[in-house]
């Protein structure tokens, strides 16, 4: 073997087990007692939890956003999420006049290689029209091994999501969806604007939960009706989490995401007139009801995946369309600050915390964290689970490391973090990518370029029904 994990207690959706991981040329070729097998190297992983390796389904890298380019690149990303127990991830591939779908996604996929992508990558294709030619690289993205297409409900009309909805689910293709409703939130931008209110807690303020609850209702009924399959970027309500509750009990095949933000604070992080903006995203920030049901959500399974939504946009791009005062400060305008926050190496300490919290159990983790997105998104069966013939995709947590969270000890290329001075309790220690040893003990030791492009291929049944989940 070239590697052998001892000891540890190996956790699946369904269970956990002390017992060994044999790994041989990138694959687990058994779990059980590995006595009297010898391997390149042994791990003595007593007193961790073994899992299988963190899916982020939904990361922006090296994505310009208007004069914005972030700090990370797909190396400095990908070493990030690899520290923090990721080990694939699912960027974006967005439309750009003059150029095709494919053109656009091979693009992207020597850019990763070229910059030496530690982690396997897929990509989701952004759509955001119906069009004779669109139908034809809709069915050309899900032949090459990406059939997941993303559309926003604040850009695209809803004409075209439904037409777009209907041939992804001919050609058998997921349906990715930004659910906000773009009505009210330009009233009610337009309304705070008017009566000059511009802190950036009206960031949350012109976008209330029905802003998200009305969008999601509509696109599960659009895919109901078609009979399709839909997956919901980003949860952040109490509302959207009861939708996916209610689907979940009927077995309709409406999937959702929440991301680790919404997990952990509230809209009052807006309320601070000097760090405000470092917490505006879309959707925005919501109250302690919403992060309650999101947890709970997580815990039934009717919330599937858990995603960071990672924009590493640094505090002078976040504020650069922001004037300053005569101290040089800047004056809060919520709706001119640059939207996203850096995360992708803290969605699997994140839920390890759940756990050492009581909000998780740790089947409920890996469940989240990899075995969900890994059948949603045609990565099953090589990912999400460990268990002979799959990848050895794998994370070693020692549940009772305690870290004082600050920016200086994570390694996102950003000069903030969202998560500084929180207490975790529990830490991913090793990170272990098809058999190679990428991650230990929060330095990143593995070589450049590992990761490779992932063709995924979608199971017919995950877009018929979620009885499986």
């Amino acid at each position: 073997m070239d590697l052998i994990i001892k000891g540890g207690t190996v956790v699946s959706p369904y269970g956990r087990k002390q017992t060994d991981v044999m790994v041989d040329k990138g694959k687990i070729v058994a779990v059980g007692d590995a006595s009297g097998f010898q391997a390149g190297r042994v791990v003595d992983a007593t007193g961790k939890m073994v899992i299988p390796g963190g899916i982020d389904t939904h990361v922006h890298i090296e994505s310009p956003y208007m004069g914005r380019f972030g700090g990370d690149d797909y190396y400095t990303a990908s070493v990030a999420a690899a520290i923090g127990g990721t080990t694939t991830f699912i960027d974006f591939v967005k439309p750009s006049e003059g150029h095709t779908p494919m053109e656009l996604a091979q693009k992207r996929i020597s850019m990763a290689e070229e910059r030496g992508a530690v982690v396997d990558f897929s990509f989701h294709i952004v759509l955001n029209k119906a069009a004779p030619e669109v139908f034809g690289a809709i069915k050309e993205m899900v032949a090459f091994g990406t059939p997941s297409f993303k559309m926003y409900t604040t850009t695209t009309k809803d004409g075209d999501i439904y037409a777009l909805m209907e041939e992804i689910k001919k050609q058998g293709g997921l349906a990715f969806i930004h659910s906000e409703n773009a009505g009210i939130i330009d009233y009610k931008v337009a309304q705070a604007l008017s009566e000059g209110k511009t802190d950036y807690i009206y960031q949350a303020l012109t976008r209330p939960n029905i802003v998200e609850q009305e969008a999601i209702q509509r696109m599960a009924l659009f895919a109901t009706k078609l009979g399709a399959a839909v997956f919901i970027a980003h949860v952040s309500t109490h509302e959207g989490a009861e939708i996916c509750q209610a689907a979940k009990k009927k077995g309709l095949p409406v999937y959702a995401e929440t991301c680790p933000h919404y997990l952990l604070f509230t809209e009052d992080k807006l309320r601070d007139a000097e760090n405000g903006l470092l917490y505006i995203q879309s959707p925005p920030l919501r109250k302690e009801e919403d992060i309650d049901a999101l947890w709970k959500a997580l815990k039934n399974r009717s919330i599937h995946v858990t995603s960071t939504d990672h924009s590493s946009f640094p505090r002078f791009e976040k504020a650069m369309d922001l004037k300053k005062d005569e101290n040089g400060n800047y004056i809060p305008e919520f709706n001119k600050v640059t939207n996203g926050v850096p995360g992708i190496e803290m969605r699997l300490p994140t839920l390890i915390n759940g756990v050492s919290e009581g909000k998780l159990t740790w089947e409920e983790l890996v469940y989240v964290n990899s075995y969900g997105a890994a059948k949603i998104f045609g990565f099953y069966p090589d990912k999400g689970l460990i268990e002979a013939g799959a990848d050895a995709d794998i994370v070693l947590v020692d549940p009772d490391k305690e870290v004082s969270i600050t920016n200086a000890m994570l390694h996102m290329k950003v000069d903030y973090t969202v998560y500084e001075g929180l207490q975790y309790k529990g830490w991913p220690v090793m990170t272990i990518q098809k058999g190679v040893i990428l991650a230990e003990n929060g330095a990143f030791v593995g070589p450049k370029g590992h990761g490779k492009f992932i063709r995924r291929k979608l199971d017919p049944t995950i877009l018929k029904t979620s009885d499986w989940s």
